[in-house]
C-alpha cells in the first residue's frame, strides 16, 4: 500500500523518552507551522522552539517513509510487530504519537524497549534538533 499521501498529511509529530524518574527528552514537530520544540527534562534552561527551515524540513519529509514510520507503528499498535529495538539502559519509556490534517491520531508506547525503527528515527530528531536525544 502507498502511503507517501499519508506521510504528506502528518500535521504535528511528537516523540519523547523518559524514565521512570520523569526524566528525559521530548520533541513536538508542527509541520503546519514548520516549528520544532524541543523539551528537556533534565535541565528546563535547555528547552527551546525554533523554524524548520527548508533542509531541515525535506529531510524529514525524505526520512519518515523511509522509516516506514506509519506502518511500524500501525503494525505494533495491532500486535503484528514486537519492539525488536534494544532495552533501555535505565527503566523507562517511549512514546510516538503522529496527527494527521483530518486531526485523526496514530500513538505507539512501551516501556522497557526502544521501538524497531528507534535508530533511524533517533538519528533523524538528533539531526533535525541539533541535539542529542538519549538517556543519561
Amino acid at each position: 500500500m502507498d502511503l507517501s499521501g499519508r506521510y504528506k498529511s502528518i500535521s504535528v509529530m511528537e516523540v519523547s523518552i523518559t524514565t521512570f524518574a520523569n526524566e528525559g527528552y521530548s520533541v513536538k514537530y508542527d509541520f503546519d507551522r514548520r516549528v520544532l520544540c524541543w523539551r528537556d527534562y533534565y535541565m528546563w534552561n535547555n528547552n527551546f522552539t525554533r523554524c524548520i527551515n527548508d533542509e531541515v524540513y525535506q529531510m524529514i519529509e525524505d526520512t519518515l517513509p523511509e522509516l516506514r514510520l506509519i506502518e511500524w507503528m500501525e503494525a505494533f499498535n495491532s500486535g503484528k510487530s514486537g519492539l525488536g529495538g534494544e532495552k533501555f539502559v535505565f527503566p523507562g519509556e517511549w512514546e510516538i504519537k503522529v496527527i494527521f490534517n483530518d486531526k485523526s491520531v496514530l500513538m505507539s508506547s512501551a516501556q522497557q524497549h526502544f521501538p524497531g525503527i528507534w535508530g533511524g528515527l533517533k538519528s533523524l530528531i538528533e539531526k533535525s534538533a541539533g541535539n542529542s536525544f538519549s538517556l543519561r
